[in-house]
């Protein structure tokens, strides 16, 4: 059971640095990408189709996009460093979540152990 919860909290770790790294790139270049985006969103052959069920969902996807390209350009070469504490965070919070459990089992064994088993009559 031990070695479940190590393996577990490991992968989940892995996971957490995989989307911290492609958040890292992705706030660190530059924000020129948001304006091809949205020139792919113009010309997308699901357009129309979208439109007929979604109403709106242009102007909805474009003002989302503008306030992300803002945000951005505001947080600047800041967002990096936000993203790898914040990442130092969650790894730290995983891997004490795996600490907690590995001790909770290790009582929960020490306790079962323990106590006598009960004798037939």
């Amino acid at each position: 059971m031990i070695i479940a919860i190590w393996i577990v909290t490991l992968l989940l770790v892995g996971l957490w640095t995989l989307g911290a790294w492609g958040m890292a790139a992705l706030l660190g270049a530059d924000t020129g990408w948001i304006d091809r985006v949205q020139m792919w969103l113009v010309d997308a052959p699901f357009g129309d189709w979208l439109d007929a069920w979604v109403p709106g969902w242009m102007m909805a996807t474009q003002a989302t996009l503008d306030a992300a390209q803002a945000l951005l350009q505001w947080l600047g070469g800041v967002a990096p460093w936000l993203v790898w504490v914040l990442w130092a965070a969650g790894t730290l919070g995983l891997l004490l979540l795996g600490g907690l459990l590995n001790l909770i089992v290790v009582l929960v064994r020490k306790s079962t152990a323990a106590t006598p088993a009960s004798r037939p009559a």
